[in-house]
C-alpha cells in the first residue's frame, strides 16, 4: 500500500499517532486553499466532488500539493462507487483526521478559512464573466482550422 503509514518503534498503535497541522498557503485565492479549507471544514472529498466545491477534476494533484509542499497527513481510502453505465468502480475519498483539524484551529486556522471561503466567494462573482469571455476566445479558435496552421506560419 503506497499511502500505509510507517510506524515509528515509540508507538504501541497507529490510531494513537498525534497528528500535527501543516504550513497554511500564503495564497487563498487558489484552488489548494480551497480544497485545505474544506478539509479542515471537516468535510470529505472524492474526485467528482471537488468538479462541483472546488471547479478542478485533479483533487489527488492538489492533496499531493498539500502533503508535499505543506506538510499535511490526509486520510484517505478507496470506496467502491457505482456508475451510470453499469460498473462499480474504486474511487479515493480524502479527510483530515480530527485531532489534526483541531490543533489547526488552535493555532488560527478559522481566521485564514474564512479569508478563503470569502475571497473564493468574490470569484465566484466573476464566473459569468469568465465563462462569456472563455466562449468567446473559443468562438475565435473555431474560425481556424489546426490542420491548417503550416499556412499561417504556426499562428
Amino acid at each position: 500500500m503506497k499511502n500505509a503509514l510507517t510506524q515509528n518503534s515509540s508507538e504501541s498503535a497507529l490510531d494513537k499517532r498525534k497528528y500535527t497541522p501543516g504550513t497554511f498557503p500564503k495564497r487563498v485565492n487558489t484552488v489548494t486553499a480551497a480544497v485545505l479549507a474544506g478539509l479542515l471544514e471537516s468535510k470529505t472529498f472524492t474526485g467528482m466532488e471537488s468538479v462541483f466545491k472546488q471547479s478542478t477534476t485533479r483533487l489527488s494533484a492538489y492533496v499531493h500539493y498539500l502533503e508535499t509542499e505543506y506538510y499535511w497527513h490526509i486520510d484517505r481510502r478507496e470506496i467502491a462507487t457505482g456508475t451510470n453505465d453499469g460498473r462499480t468502480t474504486w474511487i479515493a475519498e480524502y479527510w483530515l483526521p480530527q485531532e489534526t483539524i483541531a490543533q489547526a484551529f488552535e493555532a488560527g486556522a478559522r481566521a485564514w478559512v474564512d479569508d478563503v471561503k470569502a475571497i473564493r466567494e468574490k470569484q465566484r462573482q466573476q464566473a459569468r464573466k469568465c465563462k462569456s469571455e472563455a466562449a468567446r476566445i473559443n468562438a475565435m479558435l473555431r474560425k481556424r482550422d489546426p490542420r491548417q496552421s503550416v499556412l499561417w506560419g504556426g499562428l
